[in-house]
């Protein structure tokens, strides 16, 4: 929170002009210009709308007694063991079939299977690749497995040497065989990016990957100046994102075959976000574990390497730019004509791809596990699983 305001208003800052009370049951948006994203962003996680009284009760706290408007309202919280939501029957749409919904706190994806096999819970998230088959063969589990828009790859920092060299940045993207780790560490539950755009997101166009050649790779690199390589530090967190570690260190076994050596430094996730969120121009990050989602392709790309975008004032942690993207990206904003709008776009990604201001991975397919008697979870394109009013058990 900044004084009474939520965080997340910065994320309106750019569009919204003012909100105009019609009548009791209709608002007007009144943007300060052309967007033709501004449905999809109001269906983002930045859409939610936080009670006014509630902010003026709980200050800061209001993370710890959330509010609302849904079929659940919230009963419980114990950090690191339990959220309890009750079904609310002051719910303006159909009324909750679940009477109580538990979230239990499992970190351990071993620990959720074996609750799940137990029938201590119904629903178990961010299941392992290798635990698929497992609760397949389990007459009274199923897996529901779906595309997601969480993308993972590596951040560079592009102000710094030798980052600040594309082909250096390619070089890297080059030496990273792709195929391998959703093969051999998703085990299918992955598929290869090539550009910072997910599938999914209005406007996608697939950027074509950098094949797997360390070759080129070490003739990329020897051309900007290292023919022996050099020596950087990645940072990034472990189990925040599946397979993270892992992937951290499948990327390094790849650079250090073609000559550059990473260190992987290990971080709590909170420490990770605070070195996330500097200043580019200030920080100490050469390379970090990075992920991004997001529902149109402007926002994606403009979000994460815009030039006015840099920390803290947006997403760009990288310190790069290209005025070029930017230009196509922000132009498509503003195109309400469907056909135009995707050429700029398309433009925008293919460019951005080729520039290379991070090492492109995978996007990641969400599994989660669930009893045979739990019926119509809800399950979102950001990865999220979770039920809502429609969700019912059997006895």
């Amino acid at each position: 929170f900044t004084g009474d305001k939520p965080l997340r208003t910065s994320n309106w800052a750019p569009i919204i002009d003012r909100i105009e009370v019609v009548d009791d049951m209709t608002i007007r948006f009144v943007t300060k210009g052309v967007n033709a994203f501004f449905l999809t962003t109001v269906a983002d996680n930045s859409g939610y709308i936080v009670s006014p009284d509630a902010i003026k009760k709980y200050g800061k706290d209001l993370s710890k007694n959330p509010v609302g408007t849904g079929p659940f309202k919230f009963s419980e919280w114990i950090k690191d063991e339990r959220f309890v939501a009750v079904r609310n029957d002051d719910y303006w749409g159909d009324k909750a079939y679940l009477d109580k919904v538990v979230i239990r706190a499992l970190p351990e994806a071993e620990s959720r299977v074996i609750a799940l096999e137990a029938g201590d819970v119904q629903l178990a998230i961010r299941v392992n690749p290798e635990q698929i088959d497992r609760i397949q063969k389990n007459p009274a589990l199923s897996i529901d497995l779906k595309p997601t828009t969480r993308h993972l790859f590596m951040g560079l920092a592009a102000l710094k040497k030798p980052f600040d060299d594309v082909r250096v940045r390619q070089a890297l993207n080059y030496a990273i065989d792709k195929e391998s780790i959703t093969k051999n560490l998703y085990l299918g539950t992955a598929d290869v990016m090539g550009g910072a755009v997910p599938p999914g997101a209005q406007g996608f166009v697939p950027a074509p990957p950098f094949p797997y050649d360390p070759a080129k790779a070490k003739q990329l690199l020897a051309a900007a100046g290292y023919p022996n390589g050099f020596t950087a530090t990645l940072v990034g967190p472990k189990g925040a994102y599946l397979k993270d570690f892992e992937l951290q260190q499948a990327v390094q076994q790849y650079l250090k075959a073609v000559g550059v050596i990473i260190n992987i430094q290990t971080v709590e996730f909170a420490k990770y976000l605070d070195l996330i969120r500097e200043d580019p121009k200030k920080s100490a990050l050469q390379m970090w574990q990075d992920a991004n989602g997001g529902n149109d392709a402007s926002n994606a790309i403009t979000g994460r390497y815009a030039c006015d975008k840099f920390r803290p004032a947006g997403g760009n942690t990288a310190g790069f730019c290209d005025t070029k993207v930017d230009e196509l990206a922000y132009k498509a904003v503003i195109t309400t004509d469907d056909a135009a709008r995707n050429a700029l776009l398309k433009d925008a990604q293919l460019l951005v791809g080729q520039d290379a201001p991070s090492i492109w991975l995978v996007v990641l397919k969400e599994a989660g596990a669930l009893s045979r008697k739990l019926h119509n979870p809800v399950h979102f394109q950001n990865s999220v699983l979770t039920v809502d009013e429609h969700t019912w058990i059997e006895a």
